[in-house]
């Protein structure tokens, strides 16, 4: 079986390297690397590398580019050092030497929960019937909560019609 993680890596590493951030990695772990109360508030914008020829300019560092909540930029200013140490040892080498804040609205990607979307309960019993011979827990929960989100009647849905 194959992850599906190596073939997103494909499809997204040109978008990603238009922005500086050779693989989504840095965006996708920020929260891990800047840890939980700065990501509240900032995000990384795109990495600015010197002028030059590929390898050998990302080799000399470049500058990270954070958007941050209007008023926290002088937190992070504050912290900036400790950003780019903790980005360094991320990447495992010397990949950013300095920090640019941008003042703007952080886009927060928590998923709304729209609790609208239920089953009717012979819809339910159907979907808990298809799941039963599943054997991992686990497993039988995230296709339950995908099958819910698909067969769910929501206004002005196609199920409607």
């Amino acid at each position: 079986m194959e992850r599906l993680d190596k073939h997103f890596e494909k499809l997204t590493k040109a978008s990603f390297a238009r922005y500086g951030f050779a693989y989504g990695e840095l965006m996708a772990r920020w929260p891990d690397i800047v840890g939980g109360a700065l990501a509240q508030y900032c995000e990384p914008e795109r990495i600015k590398w010197p002028r030059g020829a590929g390898e050998t300019a990302q080799k000399l560092g470049g500058t990270l580019v954070i958007r941050a909540e209007p008023g926290r930029g002088l937190d992070l200013q504050y912290q900036s050092h400790q950003i780019i140490e903790r980005i360094n040892q991320f990447y495992g080498y010397g990949a950013v030497t300095s920090v640019k804040i941008m003042q703007g609205h952080v886009s927060t990607a928590k998923p709304q929960k729209n609790k609208e979307n239920s089953l009717d309960e012979d819809t339910e019993k159907a979907l808990e019937t298809r799941l039963e011979a599943i054997a991992d827990d686990k497993l039988r929960e995230a296709l339950h909560r995908l099958g819910a989100g698909a067969l769910a009647s929501r206004p002005g849905s196609p199920h409607d019609k």
